[in-house]
Parts: C-alpha cells; sequence; structure tokens
C-alpha cells in the first residue's frame, strides 16, 4: 500500500506550514521516512489580490474575525517552533515563482518538501517577496538547480496547465479546504494533528 501521502496547500495560508510540519511529526512517529507530494490550489482571492495590503487581504478574507485567525495560528506555530511576524508582511506576494519551483522538483523526482518550509519561512518569519526572482533563487540555492529552469518553466505554457490542472483535481478531492491531506487514499480535512495522522500511516 502506498503510504507517500499528498498535502493540498498554498503558501498564503499559514496553516498550510503548521499542516507540513505536523504531517512530518506523524510520519517519524509511525516510522515512516518524509515523504510527501505537494498539490497547490490557490483561493480565488489568493489568485487576484497580488499587490494588496497584507492587512486588507486578511480582511476580506477573514472579516472581523482576523485577528482571531493570526492569534490561533500563531498559538500553533510557536508549539512546533516557529515565531511569526505577520506584521513584517506588507503586501501579498505573488506566489506563483514558488509554487513553479515546488511543481518543478517534483515533476523532476527531486523532493520539495525543504524548500516549501524555506519558502514559508521566509513569507511568515521574514517578511519577504516570495514573488520576487532573487528571493526564489536565493531559497532554491540548497537545491542544486539552475533558477533559469525555475524561470523557464514559470513562463512557459506547460506551467499554467499544470497548475491548472492540479487546482481542479484538488478541488476535487479536497473541496478547496485548505490544507487537506490524502493518505492511502483518505482524505483528511484541515491541519491535523500527528495524533490523528499518524495512525493511517499503518
Amino acid at each position: 500500500m502506498d503510504t507517500s501521502p499528498i498535502l493540498a496547500f498554498e503558501f498564503l495560508d499559514p496553516w498550510g506550514w503548521v499542516a507540513v510540519r505536523r504531517l512530518a511529526i506523524a510520519m517519524n512517529q509511525a516510522g515512516k521516512a518524509y515523504d510527501v507530494t505537494f498539490q497547490p490550489c490557490r483561493s480565488f482571492l489568493s489568485r487576484t489580490a497580488v499587490g494588496m495590503s497584507y492587512a486588507d487581504f486578511l480582511e476580506r478574507r477573514f472579516g472581523t474575525q482576523a485577528l482571531i485567525h493570526q492569534s490561533l495560528v500563531t498559538t500553533e506555530m510557536q508549539k512546533l517552533g516557529i515565531e511569526p511576524a505577520f506584521s513584517k508582511i506588507r503586501s501579498v506576494p505573488d506566489t506563483r515563482p514558488a509554487l513553479a519551483a515546488v511543481l518543478w522538483l517534483q515533476r523532476n523526482e527531486r523532493p520539495a518538501e525543504a524548500f516549501v518550509q524555506r519558502v514559508y519561512e521566509a513569507l511568515y518569519c521574514c517578511g519577504e517577496d516570495i514573488g520576487d526572482d532573487a528571493v526564489i533563487e536565493k531559497l532554491l540555492s540548497q537545491e542544486a538547480v539552475a533558477f533559469r529552469d525555475i524561470k523557464s518553466f514559470l513562463l512557459s505554457d506547460s506551467f499554467g496547465g499544470e497548475l491548472q490542472e492540479t487546482e481542479t483535481s484538488v478541488a476535487g478531492w479536497a473541496g478547496r479546504v485548505i490544507p487537506s491531506f490524502r493518505i492511502n487514499g483518505t482524505v483528511v480535512f484541515g491541519a491535523q494533528t500527528p495524533g490523528v495522522l499518524a495512525p493511517m500511516f499503518a
């Protein structure tokens, strides 16, 4: 039975980072090597809010619950040893360059876990613009890949088609509840705790 999980995520949702960390803990508890396939699925707002102030983005997404949401995810991130600095994020970045890198790494049979975590850290702990070529090139420096290959893929028709196909697929099995997992054919909605996830690898 295939135990390699799939994680539906988007970089503009910090719960995705919580999900990544919790999955790693769960797989370690289950004695499984950390191996995950990332499938991006951006919300309509995420696709159209590039350049919007981050505060306005949160207000449009969560309304009067924005501060409560941020407080909740901050608490869960801190439990995992992450110290977010949301105040450093000034505007909504274009996540497509980072997503192109994730898809390129996976299509070339390279693990994307470390890169994904570096992207989350750059955005939520440092407030860096993950849509900037220089930032993505820096975050890819440990992957021993040529940034020009990622850039070429980003600008190609195949990237747009692959991203759309992936997002459509995720919408089919996760119903756009992001993050969500698919483990051994079972869908698990939300950034569930290791206690929930680990038994699914038995």
